[in-house]
């Protein structure tokens, strides 16, 4: 007999990536963050992870790719889905960091914020202040989408492989793609061929005018629409012929859903540091012994927009989702507990209200904060 209340994930056999954490850099203050690092290819990785925390990749499998392929990069990937539902396979949330925690995580209605109190959650209305395109703080809300799938040619089942974004291009490029297939099909998505393509993307930036490349993810079935209709048709067909009630399945598969804020603390930092690293300093110390009360923070400025990101908003698309963010002056740190676990955050990184949003730069505002 099953524990009572025990509801078992989905095993993660690896993640798939398109960006990586950089190298460790020190700031003038004598601290230590690790730049995002854009890639223009997928990396397949395990679960295991190196001396430095960095998760392996899956040499053997990347090579059987390519050598298949015929390429020096991979920039598709074969994949199944497992479900009919597009919210089962891609799961999107709004979701705002604060240190290496999710701070708050909403679906457009309702969102869930920690509240401080022992780690609990609270039920608050979405989105609020954070998402409006004029919003300069420091805690800005972004989407975040978490794609899974299992990887074909892989000769052994028992988990999936994730891929996270916060580009609101790919965010909207996969959910299109999940849309277009499963009309052509009927309704059926599980089961059917498709592949992970990584497609650049040429954008201005209005600031300067000068051209970049940036680069979205999307899925692809490779074949003629009366093809894949037929695909769907069968699948539709064997279904009934087995009496498999896709229904119940996708049921019992909603319970297994994992929202950011529910992630262990691990997965919660490491989308931290490569989706929103503006909030995230990694200590090489101890910190200090205090004494009294804490020292009020300093005044702290917000990081130099990237003109990346400046292209993003006049566009409405982002680069994959790995930050990109300039480093910001270094403020006094501090240590607090959060959920029963330390974390070093920025002074007043847990906010209660949103700053006062400055009259002037409105288009600058919207421009930086558009992702």
């Amino acid at each position: 007999m099953a524990i009572k209340g025990l509801i078992p994930q989905l095993a993660e056999r690896g993640k798939v990536k398109i960006g990586e954490k950089g190298e460790m850099k020190t700031s003038q203050g004598g601290k230590q963050f690790a730049q995002p690092k854009k890639l223009d290819h997928f990396v397949i990785t395990t679960m295991q992870r190196d001396q430095a925390g960095r998760l392996m990749p899956d040499a053997e499998l990347t090579k059987r790719y390519l050598e298949k392929q015929g390429a020096t990069k991979l920039t598709e990937i074969p994949v199944l889905l497992l479900y009919d539902d597009i919210d089962l396979n891609f799961l999107t949330r709004y979701s705002c960091y604060v240190g290496n925690r999710c701070w708050c995580s909403g679906d457009g209605e309702e969102a869930s914020r920690l509240t401080g109190d022992n780690g609990k959650y609270a039920a608050v209305s979405c989105p609020c202040e954070r998402q409006d395109p004029l919003y300069q703080g420091k805690e800005k809300c972004k989407t975040l989408g978490t794609l899974q799938v299992l990887l074909q040619g892989v000769d052994r089942v028992g988990g999936v492989w994730k891929f996270r974004t916060t580009s609101w291009n790919t965010v909207n490029a996969i959910l299109s793609s999940l849309a277009l297939i499963k009309t052509i099909t009927g309704g059926p998505l599980a089961g059917i061929p498709l592949y992970m393509v990584l497609s650049p993307k040429t954008v201005t930036i209005p600031t300067t005018g000068q051209s970049m490349v940036v680069y979205v993810v999307s899925l692809e079935y490779r074949g003629p629409e009366e093809q894949l209709a037929q695909i769907g048709y069968e699948i539709a067909k064997r279904r009934i012929e087995h009496q498999i009630r896709m229904g119940t399945v996708e049921t019992q598969a909603r319970r297994l859903l994992v929202a950011p804020h529910e992630e262990t603390i691990q997965d919660q930092q490491e989308t931290a540091e490569e989706f929103y690293p503006e909030g995230v300093v990694v200590e090489t110390a101890s910190p200090e012994p205090r004494h009294g009360k804490k020292k009020a923070p300093e005044p702290q400025s917000s990081p130099a927009p990237d003109p990346e990101l400046q292209a993003v908003a006049a566009t409405q698309s982002q680069a994959p989702g790995n930050g990109g963010e300039q480093e910001a002056p270094e403020p006094e740190q501090v240590t607090e507990m959060i959920g029963g676990v330390k974390v070093t955050l920025e002074p007043n990184e847990i906010p209660t209200a949103p700053p006062p949003q400055p009259k002037g730069n409105a288009e600058q505002a919207a421009r930086k904060s558009l992702f």
